[in-house]
């Protein structure tokens, strides 16, 4: 029975059968919560807009469901776990499938392979440097994720908002981020304490960071730590203490740098960007660089 056949009910019904018959209990330390909503498995396909031609990436394939799915429509799929006992279940679920590729490995340290798409039901424990790891190499056109709510409000937070900080900015630098969807936690087994939301990363295609970019990713974990200071104070401290210049060359630099009446959180990233480009360029004069 496919997938959009079943009613959450029965699919629910099926990832607890399959967990009992093969003694598993879903650790949450490894972030394993199970889709059993038939609708968000179609949405994601569909935000996804998959077809035959697709190479698909999903990370964290847990018992399957989602990976099914995917292989029904997509032309290949590589299936990444890192659970030795989801494995199994993976292997003796997907065996009549000639187009998945089961992959056991800790996603953080895998070298991806090139694919055109990713679809996941992310492991919420790794969503950060996981989304980080996709975004600055990436090896697809686009992801369709699933993340917490909270984070997925993080990612497309507006300048000033209280969700706002450095991994909005960081983000954008990398990709154009849309959240699609939200959902609510009991479409998982077990649930996440919080509900859930689909977002689409769509990366640019672009070289490797330049050094002012590198800059700027160094820097906003400073500045977001003094996020309701006005721009000039946190520099100040970054430049002495971070950078070791003393207050007479940190004046100088400061000097190039604009927006430093504007407080931290009310910057946007393009505006981050400008800070990162001056700040870039005295550095360079008073280090003789």
């Amino acid at each position: 029975m496919g997938i959009m056949a079943r009613s959450m009910g029965s699919l629910f019904a099926e990832t607890k059968r399959i967990l009992r018959s093969f003694g598993i209990k879903p650790r949450r330390k490894l972030g394993q919560n199970f889709v059993v909503c038939p609708s968000l498995i179609d949405d994601l396909i569909s935000f996804s807009s998959l077809s035959s031609c697709d190479v698909v990436l999903e990370i964290g394939a847990g018992i399957g469901t989602l990976t099914e799915a995917l292989a029904d429509v997509a032309g290949k799929v590589y299936a990444v776990e890192v659970d030795s006992r989801l494995i199994e279940v993976l292997e003796w679920r997907l065996k009549s499938y000639d187009n998945v590729e089961l992959i056991h490995a800790d996603a953080l340290t895998l070298e991806f392979p090139e694919v055109d798409k990713v679809v996941s039901n992310l492991p919420f424990s790794i969503s950060s440097p996981l989304t980080f790891k996709l975004i600055e190499k990436p090896t697809f056109k686009l992801a369709v994720l699933t993340y917490q709510r909270e984070f997925a409000e993080r990612l497309v937070a507006k300048p000033g908002s209280h969700q706002y900080g450095r991994l909005t900015v960081a983000v954008s630098l990398f990709a154009d981020v849309d959240l699609l969807r939200y959902a609510s936690r009991n479409c998982f087994y077990p649930p996440p304490e919080i509900d859930v939301a689909v977002v689409k990363l769509t990366p640019r295609r672009r070289p490797p960071l330049s050094e002012v970019e590198e800059l700027l990713l160094d820097l906003l974990r400073w500045l977001f730590s003094q996020r309701n200071r006005k721009l000039k104070s946190p520099l100040m401290h970054y430049l002495t203490r971070i950078r070791g210049l003393s207050a007479n060359e940190s004046r100088v630099v400061l000097e190039l740098v604009p927006y430093l009446e504007v407080r931290v959180r009310e910057l946007a990233p393009q505006q981050f960007i400008e800070v990162a480009e001056a700040l870039y360029r005295g550095l360079k004069g008073v280090e003789g660089g």
